[in-house]
């Protein structure tokens, strides 16, 4: 597979609800099981994303900030990872509000396995700090080479990290602005899908970015599979607002979820914020 096949959500709450909370967790733990997108573009060789987990998330007391991260790799549907998941979810059940991304791997083989490349990454900037999950494909020795970094011992999308750390380090403007050029940027190395989360923890108030992007390959009924598998959906259920991968949904039921259209976007308690386009849409 030169694609990453990953699973992702995205969530903020207020006041976080249990049931709603658990029912989504469970959701993305059973698309990690079991996965009908990925086994329809294998051909049923690979239908579950069983290369790791991880999960970063703030919660917010007042006008404090409390961090919770934590990675994996074990699958995320193995009896120990639902135990560390559910602590993981109690511990953020307890914050007035809570901005959270979550991942499910699965690695190509071209690609270095272990702990570290588990996802999300997390970089530090002056005075901030962020976390990074991406599903997709990246010309990776290109964007390495650019950055002068050595591409066999990072994953491309560590790789896109860097690049987005870089390009906000030199940031003068607001981090939307800085993003939405940065991705634009990051586009011309994409293979195919560029679909991201990027959880940025600077200043007054933690802030969670979304991009959905998909590139076409020439095979067009490849394509067309992979289109849909890369499509991102929104769901708001009272105060939880989420994005979250096309097979979440499959497992969450009640319908309510809303395709994404391409471009970045800032998930807030408010809801769904387009930014912009970020590149030639497919």
């Amino acid at each position: 597979m030169r694609e990453r096949m990953c699973r992702l959500i995205a969530l903020v709450d207020q006041h976080p609800d249990n049931y709603t909370l658990s029912r989504l967790a469970w959701a993305f733990v059973e698309s990690s099981r079991f996965d009908e997108y990925l086994s329809r573009l294998t051909n049923g060789r690979a239908y579950s994303h069983d290369d790791g987990w991880g999960l970063a998330g703030v919660g917010v007391v007042r006008s404090d900030f409390a961090v919770v991260y934590h990675r994996s790799l074990l699958p995320l549907f193995s009896p120990p990872s639902i135990v560390e998941l559910q602590l993981l979810l109690d511990r953020l059940k307890r914050y007035d509000s809570i901005y959270f991304i979550a991942h499910a791997r699965k690695s190509s083989r071209s690609e270095p396995y272990g702990l570290e490349y588990t996802h999300p990454f997390k970089f530090e900037l002056g005075g901030g700090v962020f976390w990074f999950a991406h599903n997709g494909g990246l010309d990776k020795k290109s964007l390495a080479k650019m950055l002068g970094v050595n591409p066999w011992v990072h994953v491309d999308s560590e790789v896109a990290g860097m690049y987005l750390a870089r390009r906000l380090s030199e940031c003068e403007s607001g981090p939307e602005d800085c993003l939405l050029d940065a991705y634009r940027g990051l586009v011309e190395y994409t293979t195919s899908g560029l679909n991201t989360l990027l959880l940025l923890l600077s200043g007054e108030s933690p802030r969670l970015f979304v991009t959905h992007f998909f590139k076409k390959t020439g095979d067009g009924a490849r394509d067309e599979a992979l289109r849909e598998y890369y499509q991102l959906y929104l769901l708001e259920d009272g105060h939880l607002k989420a994005v979250v991968s096309s097979t979440v949904t499959r497992y969450y039921g009640g319908g309510g979820f809303k395709p994404l259209d391409e471009g970045l976007y800032e998930l807030g308690l408010n809801g769904l914020r387009r930014v912009g386009d970020i590149g030639v849409k497919s």
